[in-house]
């Protein structure tokens, strides 16, 4: 019994598969116990491998390496192939893109040694699907086109309308939203032609998300519907949970939670079923959403976290976890936690940073590698021709015609050489036009904070004045309110403060200590409006007055320095306050002295403000200690390296 499937799958979800299903799989068991022959036993396995790949990725592996021994027996390779296709599959839907890859080139190898063209376009596609999920965009489209072409060349139009599909969801990656409804329209045409409900129900989804991104709710709804009509025809529950889920997202735009939540609730459903980890990210922060939007701020964090731990164990999710810092910097505004607003907003900065330093180190190299080949082979093919040229002229004294011979291909090898060199140069271009792309979403990163600052410090601004106006306006005798109304106001004063000195790093990048020294006299004169009597000092260094550093360093730096003097400030009952600034030691050494009542270490509970301190400095490769003696004053010293 051998099944007639093509083996390629779409971007944001799988292929799906018939109703009864189930039914299959119960009746290839059945005709495992009617103990068929070996080569009988060994199809049956192949079939049970793909059929539980939809449902259950782990009864998928347990039946592929049943499937993989007894072909391997058989020395049956049209099997084999197809076996390693098959797990090929069920490694990608567990996000283990590595043994995908590494299955679909066994299968590829042996597709090549019988001449199998076909079963090689195929291979290459899904190939494709595996550069994308590791951002590698440029070499799955160029997988896509090559397999698409020879797809339309063989008549293959099942396989074109799917591939199609696949670019289309690539585009949509790209936000090159006209193109992907270009070829997602040409993959519809051919499916809705043939009554495809299984690659429809994908196809009307990724539609459906252009729309969306496209902001035209209308329509993105009237796919989404589509989709779900057609995964419910074909089995496809992923595609039928995604669906479910992006409509949830747009009744949650729309304040229909109740909506939602019922939406929410049947996606989760269908992904428990099918237990694909990479998809479920959009169902937990739909939940994070709804949690936020309740009050339900512990819960969210819960969730928050979970996505956490699951995101740091893997690199392929790096983007999502930068996702994750971002909504736990919300949670943590809302439960009045500033340090672990900063916190967080920092590691999701540091992350997107490193994403992009990455892959532009990654392409700029490749490009570089690349341009030194072709230098290398250029000086080598010179050379060759400078000791040809003098052989010439040898022979040139005994014949003339076979000295004009050799230049003719002389000059035929010199043209040769002028266009690598002008394909090389278009090479080294393509990079830098690469580079300047990533310049681009640096420039992103200042619009966000002048958002931060227009939008966010607006808002807080207004929160104060009705703050006041209720305080003031209303005369509340009750004094209980009158102080919670005040601590409102002034907690949401702290925190424009905060977001200003956030808003001051990212426009930033990098930093002097006459930078921070301007930074902390700016609170240090409010801190004296609070204490006059205490006499401030910065001194710096002159050695290291022009040293430079980056954002991360200085914002670190200058949060330590102000939560250091804020402590003396307001605990020490000091008349002085210092903070040095040293070169000591090829390091970079900062000391906050104040010569107030000190404290018992041993004794003292030390709360999130001294941890989150020497966190900081430990997150910038620096040591942290914290000295002080009862009525002595207290000192506290970080070092950096100086060349961090």
């Amino acid at each position: 019994m051998k099944r007639i499937v093509l083996i390629i799958f779409i971007l944001f979800s799988f292929l799906g598969f018939s109703q009864n299903a189930q039914e299959l799989i119960n009746k290839l068991k059945n005709d495992l116990n009617n103990n068929p022959d070996q080569k009988q036993r060994a199809t049956i396995y192949s079939d049970l491998t793909w059929y539980y790949s939809n449902i259950s990725t782990d009864s998928a592996l347990v039946y592929g390496k049943k499937a993989i021994t007894e072909s391997t027996k058989l020395k049956d390779s049209v099997l084999l192939s197809q076996v390693y296709s098959d797990l090929g599959i069920v490694y990608f839907r567990r996000a283990d893109y590595e043994s995908s890859k590494e299955n679909y080139l066994k299968a590829y190898q042996i597709r090549k040694l019988r001449n199998d063209k076909m079963g090689m376009a195929k291979i290459a596609a899904n190939l494709a699907n595996i550069y994308n999920k590791e951002n590698k965009k440029t070499l799955a489209l160029k997988s896509y086109l090559e397999s698409v072409d020879f797809f339309h060349k063989t008549n293959n139009l099942e396989a074109a309308a799917i591939t199609n599909a696949n670019i289309g969801s690539l585009f949509m990656d790209l936000k090159n939203y006209n193109k992907s409804m270009t070829y997602t329209k040409k993959a519809i045409e051919y499916q809705e032609l043939n009554n495809q409900d299984a690659g429809l129900s994908t196809s009307y989804l990724t539609m459906g998300n252009i729309y969306l991104s496209l902001k035209d709710t209308i329509n993105a709804l009237k796919f989404y519907k589509k989709s779900t009509i057609s995964s419910k025809k074909s089995g496809n529950n992923v595609a039928l949970s995604s669906a479910l889920n992006n409509i949830s997202n747009i009744k949650i735009s729309q304040n229909k939670q109740e909506e939602a939540s019922k939406l929410i609730e049947k996606s989760g459903a269908l992904i428990e079923k099918l237990n694909p980890n990479s998809d479920q990210t959009g169902l937990l922060l739909n939940t994070v959403t709804q949690d936020i939007s309740k009050g339900n701020f512990e819960k969210a964090k819960q969730t928050l976290y979970k996505l956490k731990t699951q995101y740091s164990k893997n690199e392929t999710f790096r983007t999502k976890l930068s996702q994750t810092y971002l909504y736990l910097s919300q949670v943590h505004a809302y439960t009045n936690a500033p340090d672990s607003v900063n916190y967080y907003i920092n590691s999701s900065m540091k992350l997107q940073d490193e994403i992009i330093e990455k892959t532009v180190q990654t392409q700029t190299n490749e490009f570089e590698t690349k341009y030194q080949t072709t230098k290398k082979e250029k000086l080598l093919l010179e050379k060759e021709i400078e000791v040809k040229n003098t052989r010439n002229k040898l022979i040139a004294v005994s014949s003339l015609a076979l000295f004009i011979g050799l230049i003719g291909f002389l000059i035929y090898r010199q043209q040769k050489l002028k266009n690598k060199q002008q394909e090389q140069e278009f090479q080294l271009k393509s990079a830098i036009a690469q580079i300047e792309t990533q310049n681009k979403l640096h420039e992103q990163r200042l619009s966000i904070s002048r958002d931060l600052h227009d939008n966010i410090g607006a808002q807080l601004t207004f929160v104060i004045s009705s703050v006041d106006n209720l305080k003031y306006g209303n005369q509340i005798s009750d004094s209980k309110i009158v102080n919670q109304l005040t601590k409102i106001s002034d907690f949401t004063k702290s925190t424009i403060i905060d977001l200003r000195d956030t808003i001051w790093a990212m426009n930033n990048n990098e930093f002097t200590f006459e930078d921070l020294r301007s930074r902390i006299f700016n609170f240090i004169e409010k801190a004296k409006s609070a204490k006059e009597n205490i006499d401030f000092k910065f001194n710096v260094d002159e050695s290291l007055q022009d040293l430079k550093f980056s954002s991360l360093i200085g914002i670190n730096l200058y949060r330590t320095i102000q939560e250091s003097v804020n402590n003396a400030v307001k605990y020490a009952d000091a008349n002085e306050i210092v903070v040095e600034v040293k070169n000591v030691s090829n390091k970079i050494q900062i000391e906050v002295l104040d010569n107030g009542k000190g404290f018992d270490i041993e004794n003292t509970d030390f709360g999130n403000g001294l941890y989150n301190m020497k966190k900081r400095i430990e997150e910038i490769e620096g040591t942290f200690e914290i000295n002080s003696l009862l009525d002595k004053g207290t000192k506290i010293r970080f070092e950096i390296p100086k060349n961090t």
